[in-house]
């Protein structure tokens, strides 16, 4: 083998290997790439319903204010009130930044919205967020329990 058809290789098959070409919707690794500051329309004002957000499902969360780290969360609406979902949430680099600064952003349907996170730590009060979400997302079916490592947050507007 020349060292031409070597790099040609290479070339061809570099971006095939990191995930990236026609195929593929980009690395893996990148989803898990955390960004920065939100692009989108702001909206200012005070948000009281957040009903509109039914169907969004992922939604972009901004945290840290002073150096804004963002990631995509899985956002859902209980009647007027906006809550984040986190799976195996403990440890997270973004939920830590939540507990020293609850003050976030987050992005739906290209509009920004300034919000405060307040941690549901009540498994009592998770029940009816849980099941509206699980209901929502998989039909009328039964939800199961709450599992354990389940973090709720309850989102609230902010100016």
């Amino acid at each position: 083998m020349t060292l031409r058809t070597l790099r040609t290789l290479i070339v061809i098959s570099l971006p095939v290997l990191m995930g990236i070409g026609p195929c593929t919707g980009g690395p893996r690794w990148l989803e898990r790439t955390p960004g920065g500051v939100l692009a989108g329309e702001v909206v200012s004002g005070e948000v009281t319903d957040f009903s509109f957000v039914a169907d969004t499902g992922l939604c972009k969360l901004e945290t840290r204010p002073a150096f804004p780290h963002s990631i995509v969360v899985n956002c859902f609406n209980d009647g007027e009130t906006l809550y984040v979902g986190c799976m195996s949430c403990e440890g997270k680099v973004w939920s830590k930044y939540v507990a020293s600064d609850p003050r976030a952003r987050i992005l739906i349907d290209d509009k920004i919205y300034a919000v405060t996170m307040n941690r549901v730590t009540d498994r009592a009060d998770m029940q009816i967020p849980w099941v509206s979400r699980w209901q929502k997302s998989r039909g009328n079916s039964d939800a199961p329990p709450i599992p354990e490592g389940y973090w709720l947050y309850r989102l609230s507007s902010r100016q």
